[in-house]
């Protein structure tokens, strides 16, 4: 079982340069992959997402891809004439508009975008995605083993809950054995106190209380909570993601709890239905970090 939440990191040094890739992620309900590469990469950005998709299977993905050129990478960017052309001539009007003074230098037109650009016939594609790939694929590697080792320790708390879980439900078990002789003892002291004995009609009586024992059965809505608990234990050695699974599991869970609590309202049992509802409460709020 992986956690959503992870982070990787990587750098490759090639030829054409340095890459530096960091990839964080936290829980989501999809693969949702955001990526932030240098603007004369911006094309393979489709290649990193299919690497990423490859990987991971559900989790809000940030991908950032950092480039530096080697010191000596001479040639490697040019002057735009055209641009540096038509910012001064705006920058000459916006001037003479608003009556400032001051000269317009060329400090002043390098600080403005756009102004050096990449050459473009410098970039080989296959040798900058190669070292791309490589720091992406070791940063996707730390981040993999980091969610697996997160989900593994969520695994073992999973397992602390569900054995609370079980142990509570034994109680109901034992508890509501008891429910209907607990109501024919109130049942018959009241009838005693209200009804002279003259009157008193031990077969409506039983009547009254067989149909009481067959409104607050929870034998089935037990059964089924122990299955569902097999289930989820079961769900959590399982090598695929199983986030959305445990997620429906609980869902059935809680409502098998909640039938309980509202056909067997006796406060021992009440109460193991609080406690209950408190691990179920703990547990959902794992698996929603659960890929």
């Amino acid at each position: 079982m992986n956690s959503m939440t992870g982070f990787g990191k990587a750098e490759t040094h090639t030829k054409a340069g340095d890459f530096t890739v960091e990839i964080s992620s936290v829980n989501s309900r999809y693969l949702e992959v955001s990526a932030r590469l240098p603007r004369q990469f911006s094309l393979m950005e489709h290649r990193l997402r299919e690497l990423v998709n490859g990987r991971l299977n559900r989790g809000k993905v940030t991908v950032f891809v950092g480039f530096e050129q080697p010191q000596n990478a001479f040639g490697k960017y040019q002057l735009s004439e055209n641009a540096v052309k038509a910012y001064h001539q705006q920058l000459v009007a916006v001037k003479k508009s608003l009556k400032l003074s001051g000269e317009i230098t060329l400090s002043d037109l390098l600080a403005l975008p756009d102004i050096v650009q990449p050459e473009q016939a410098a970039a080989d594609d296959d040798l900058i995605w190669s070292g791309m790939r490589k720091a992406v694929d070791k940063a996707l590697g730390d981040l993999v083993r980091m969610r697996r080792r997160e989900g593994t320790a969520m695994a073992q708390d999973m397992k602390q809950r569900l054995k609370v879980i079980a142990g509570l439900i034994k109680e109901i078990i034992a508890d509501s054995s008891l429910v209907v002789e607990k109501y024919r003892q109130r049942l018959t002291s009241r009838i005693s106190e209200l009804v002279e004995p003259s009157v008193y009609d031990p077969g409506r009586l039983e009547q009254e209380i067989t149909v009481f024992a067959e409104k607050s059965d929870i034998s089935e809505e037990c059964t089924r909570l122990s299955s569902h608990l097999s289930q989820y234990k079961g769900s959590l050695g399982v090598g695929e993601p199983v986030g959305k699974r445990l997620n429906f599991i609980l869902q059935e869970i809680n409502r098998e709890v909640n039938t309980i609590a509202s056909k067997c309202p006796e406060t021992k049992i009440t109460t193991a239905v609080i406690a209950l509802k408190e691990e179920i409460e703990k547990l959902r709020e794992l698996v929603q970090n659960v890929e």
